[in-house]
């Protein structure tokens, strides 16, 4: 019998990795649904790819439309109608601003979720210049065509009340692309005079002054953007009418799937892991939407066993590739049962436990715990961070402003947090760089606040005000998700380094969690729903919550700050009492089951 080789010309073959990329470099742009009214060149805001709104453009339109993932909806409209405008993500869903434009080149209006306010003027009257905020009361405009000039580079910085000059840009520009917020901004693209083409000039601000960063690949001009800042972002679309997307790391820029209608002048909001983009010109304007995906582990072109051609190389191909989604393991138990401590890890294998109604400290190796020196003072209830090296101990039971820092070997009073607090206070960052919030005072706090290393700077509220949240522990000052609380909920917040915005619920609504990783990878396990103890682990990739393996033991007052989305650590807590027991997650390498030669 002749085989495949024989009759088609060429080789059948195993892979030892699935060829489809995850996260960002293996993201996919979908349909979503249409516009009410198709446009170009007007303003968009939103921080998910379920949460966009876009206002203003092409014959001076005043339209207003909100979308959640499936349809468009009408609002209120602009008080002044216009386009021209400026041009980047410009808040969020229920909290934006729109500044500049043609008519009305001074003009800023802001959105509280219902209806649109005229605000104060800004001091350079432009058109087609490049926004990054994050609210209605926090952003700055750059650059754009200042009246009598082609190009400009003037920049300024909303505070809720005042436009304030500050640096310029260092390339004068218009109709370029913006995100982030006054103190960590990206600006990209644009038009740097009348006889020039696009643009690849990219450019970051931290909140005092701009640098030009890596360009981008291609030219852009009247492009859609998403993102929260310097740290991540995409750029997609241009003039004349391309469909090219890039992704910005924080150092260079990588160009991932293109659109599938090329256009320019777009409505673009979103982050690197779900972005939108509406209307746009590719002959005329038009109302088409479409969804930037950002891939999953399990997102594959492929399942296994199945047999696929490749014609980039002219092979035939069969997987062989079972990839893992995380499990928990036993560990070793802790030498003194406990409840609510804190605990500081980059990994299941190196950990660092304190506090949970004790001052006793043991650190952890990937096998057995070994007691430590204590902490001054023995609290429950507290709000931890860092790692097994190197970690905060933040307020506590009763409510205190009380923090120590643990260097390796020694526990160290520092500075104190500005309201006392306690009962599960959510926390993470680093000991030179990261943030606490919620808890109790005793009633319920929203309250955040951010530390420099040396001192601590009440902030922006969280949106609901809960004690026993959970945490993406690893995340940063930039970039954090707090999740569940008291009473069992599901609510999830994330911050962006100025605001909170509420995204996608827990699958289960719980208190008394524990939560890993960073704002766009997190876990979050255990708990207590409103009826009993949990074991459920949810794995949260960017825009929503996954159901993954359960904790072998259900449990809740989990201790806080135990590592990443891939190596994690629950160790303590309570079941009908205090225990001892130590679990470890893991989610391993892709394994190859099968092998089959050329």
């Amino acid at each position: 019998m002749a085989d495949i080789k024989e009759i088609l010309g060429f080789n059948v073959k195993s892979l030892a990795a699935d060829p489809k990329a995850t996260g960002v470099a293996g993201a996919t742009w979908s349909s979503g649904g249409a516009l009410n009214t198709g446009r170009n060149n007007g303003g968009a805001s939103g921080t998910s790819q379920n949460a966009g709104l876009a206002f203003g453009g092409n014959g001076a339109k005043a339209v207003t439309e909100s979308y959640n993932g499936t349809a468009w909806t009408e609002l209120n409209d602009l008080n002044t109608g216009r386009s021209e405008a400026s041009k980047g993500v410009g808040g969020t869903q229920t909290a934006a601003i729109f500044a500049g434009g043609d008519p009305g080149g001074d003009v800023a209006e802001t959105w509280n979720g219902t209806s649109w306010s005229e605000v104060a003027e800004f001091n350079t009257t432009r058109k087609n210049n490049m926004i990054a905020a994050t609210s209605n009361t926090s952003g700055l405009i750059a650059g754009g065509e200042p009246t009598g000039s082609p190009v400009g580079n003037e920049t300024e910085v909303w505070n809720g009340s005042a436009w304030t000059e500050v640096n310029n840009l260092n390339t004068s520009r218009n109709n370029g692309g913006g995100v982030g917020s006054v103190t960590d901004a990206l600006v990209c693209g644009g038009q740097i005079g009348p006889t020039n083409g696009p643009s690849i000039v990219t450019e970051t601000w931290n909140g005092t002054s701009w640098t030009e960063v890596s360009d981008a690949n291609k030219g852009t001009r009247g492009q859609g953007t998403a993102g929260a800042g310097s740290a991540a972002a995409l750029i997609f679309g241009s003039t004349p009418n391309l469909a090219t997307t890039e992704f910005w790391d924080g150092s260079s820029w990588t160009e991932v799937a293109d659109l599938a209608s090329g256009r320019a002048q777009i409505f673009g909001w979103g982050s690197t892991t779900g972005a939108g983009a509406a209307g746009g010109t590719p002959l005329s304007p038009t109302g088409a939407t479409e969804e930037f995906t950002a891939a999953g582990a399990t997102d594959t072109i492929q399942s296994e066993g199945q047999v696929y051609y490749n014609s980039a190389d002219g092979t035939m191909n069969i997987t062989a590739i079972v990839y893992g989604t995380g499990a928990w393991a036993s560990g070793g138990n802790l030498n003194t049962a406990r409840r609510s401590g804190g605990m500081g890890a980059d990994s299941h294998s190196a950990a660092v436990l304190a506090g949970g109604s004790v001052a006793r400290t043991e650190l952890y190796d990937g096998s057995s715990w070994t007691e430590v020196n204590d902490l001054n003072a023995g609290r429950t209830g507290v709000g931890a961070f860092g790692s097994s090296t190197s970690m905060l101990i933040v307020g506590g039971s009763p409510a205190q402003v009380s923090v120590e820092q643990w260097d390796g070997t020694n526990w160290t009073e520092i500075a104190n947090i500005n309201t006392a607090r306690f009962e599960g206070i959510g926390g993470s960052g680093t000991t030179t760089s990261g943030m606490i919030f919620g808890g109790k005072e005793p009633a319920q706090s929203a309250k955040t606040e951010l530390w420099n290393g040396t001192a601590w700077t009440e902030v922006n509220d969280l949106n609901t005000a809960r004690a026993r949240i959970a945490a993406s522990t690893k995340g940063t000052v930039n970039a954090t998700l707090g999740f569940g609380g008291n009473p069992a909920r599901a609510i999830t917040e994330l911050w962006n380094g100025t605001n909170w915005t509420e995204v996608a619920d827990l699958n289960t609504a719980r208190q008394e969690m524990g939560g890993a990783g960073v704002s766009a990878d997190a876990l979050g396990y255990g708990g207590n729903t409103a009826t009993a103890l949990a074991a459920l682990t949810e794995a949260w990739n960017g825009s929503s919550w996954t159901e993954v393996a359960d904790l072998a033991t259900a449990r809740r007052h989990a201790t806080t700050g135990s590592g990443s989305a891939q190596s994690a650590i629950q160790a303590g807590g309570e079941t009908d009492a205090v225990v001892v027991n130590t679990e470890e997650w893991t989610v391993p390498a892709p394994v190859q089951n099968l092998v089959m030669s050329d």
